[in-house]
């Protein structure tokens, strides 16, 4: 582990339409908050070009500090960005969704509250000064899906679900070391949900901030397939009331 550095991870899967913005605009977020970085992109099995111009970006003078891995055995949906956090080497962990649905000024945000000592900074969609801009349809499942992982697991937290998230090094692969691998692949995107429910049950010191949120109308999230994770996301319910 490097002191100082943030290491962002961002996963990625036929990506080819956003990767070449996306990019510019967290370095450029990281280098007016004066951090030193590093961007780890997880290419999760793309078959349109995202490999290729994830190669070409990281071989140009202007990302020295982009470097990507490319799974073949993709979507795998999370499991391969989870294997990849091994790779990181900063102090402070960035995960990151690569559509910038959450406005990157928030960056800075984020790294402020782990400078103060909180183990895990996430945002709250749902905070009264919140700004977010969603389908109504999308708003209302995901809203549904907050109340029923509250009632199950008792996290206390507003929103359970989004992909971006900040950690200290260890509190980062603590977290992605407990909550293991599934060879099965059904867990999908209860991923995010399982890290913030073990935080919490290890009395991890959370910090939730208000965010500026625009939903991209080409989000890959699709909450049919999603919901193929809900006997997982039950699995996970019985272990952890056995465990008490």
């Amino acid at each position: 582990m490097e002191k100082g550095l943030v290491s962002v991870i961002i996963p990625g899967y036929n990506e080819e339409a956003t990767v070449g913005s996306t990019i510019p605009a967290v370095e450029k977020a990281l280098s007016s908050a004066k951090r030193r970085f590093e961007i780890l992109v997880v290419d999760d099995g793309s078959t349109d070009k995202t490999a290729e111009i994830l190669e070409r970006l990281a071989k140009s003078k202007e990302h020295p500090k982009l470097r990507f891995i490319s799974y073949k055995n993709g979507p795998s949906r999370r499991e391969n960005l989870a294997k990849s956090f091994r790779l990181l080497n900063g102090e402070y962990v960035l995960l990151l969704d690569m559509d910038l649905s959450l406005d990157v000024r928030h960056l800075k945000d984020m790294l402020y509250w782990l400078d103060q000592g909180y183990e895990l900074v996430i945002p709250n969609r749902y905070h009264t000064q919140s700004t977010i801009k969603r389908n109504l349809r999308r708003y209302a499942i995901s809203k549904a899906y907050n109340a029923l992982i509250r009632l199950l697991f008792r996290t206390g937290l507003k929103d359970n679900i989004c992909g971006f998230k900040a950690f200290r090094h260890d509190t980062a692969m603590n977290l992605v070391n407990e909550a293991g691998t599934d060879p099965t692949g059904k867990r999908s995107v209860f991923w995010d949900t399982q890290l913030l429910i073990i935080a919490k049950k290890n009395r991890i010191r959370v910090k939730e901030i208000p965010v500026h949120w625009e939903e991209n109308e080409k989000s890959t999230l699709n909450f049919r397939r999603e919901s193929g994770m809900l006997p997982y996301m039950i699995k996970f319910w019985l272990q952890q009331r056995k465990k008490g």
